[in-house]
């Protein structure tokens, strides 16, 4: 585990899988938080964008990263892809991973890979591509796993995670929003779980902060964060 003496600065990077339900402040922080760590958290999302725009500087949403990453000093970036790209087009989310983890480490700070997850069953994304839940899991999975170890960073597997709650627990635990792709209060819990464990090499089942839910759905979450990172 990480030191709690220091302070650490942590910047998300993503899309609406990351600002869904406030997940960098109202839940990543908060536990964090009750694990004894103080945190600085912030944000540089946009629905919809791409890993590709956030390291272009003639985006809007890429000129505010470059500029964050030249102005402050953070700990540990997380990169967030957008939701289908890693498994329909691998190599333009390792182009755009790689871009931006050199500016992230010339800034001085770790990127850490943000996972995340197959469309719900009866998701039109799945019948367009032919793609399962599960095999639409495992794609995202693998891509993330190839780059983070051809540039040595760390990855939460969220959407690892995701798939052991959907299979063994859905009929109770529902981490979808009704459009069967973005992630329900539970959802945006669990990948908040995922990269808190990942970030500090901590185990999930002690966090003590439950964001309003039952404390068996959330023992449930926190078992799948810590087995997927496992992994």
């Amino acid at each position: 585990m990480l030191p709690t003496e220091k302070e650490y600065s942590i910047l998300f990077i993503g899309n609406s899988y990351t600002y869904f339900n406030d997940m960098p402040t109202a839940l990543f922080q908060k536990i964090a938080e009750s694990a004894g760590y103080t945190v600085q958290v912030t944000s540089i999302t946009k629905g919809g964008w791409t890993l590709e725009k956030h390291a272009d500087i003639a985006d809007e949403y890429g000129a505010k990263v470059d500029a964050a990453l030249r102005e402050n000093r953070y700990d540990y970036v997380i990169l967030q892809e957008q939701s289908v790209r890693p498994a329909s087009e691998p190599e333009k989310f390792y182009a755009a991973v790689r871009s931006l983890a050199g500016k992230i480490r010339a800034n001085g700070a770790s990127p850490i890979l943000y996972a995340t997850w197959g469309r719900k069953s009866g998701s039109k994304i799945l019948a367009e591509h032919g793609w399962t839940n599960e095999t639409m899991t495992e794609k995202l999975a693998a891509a993330y796993r190839t780059i983070g170890k051809a540039i040595d960073a760390k990855v939460a597997y969220a959407g690892l995670a995701f798939y052991d709650v959907n299979t063994k627990h859905g009929d109770t635990v529902d981490l979808y929003n009704p459009d069967l792709s973005h992630p329900s209060a539970a959802g945006s819990y669990l990948a908040a779980l995922t990269v808190f464990a990942r970030i500090f090499d901590a185990d999930p089942t002690e966090v003590t902060f439950n964001a309003d839910l039952p404390a068996d759905t959330a023992a449930i979450l926190k078992k799948a964060a810590k087995q997927a990172n496992m992994r």
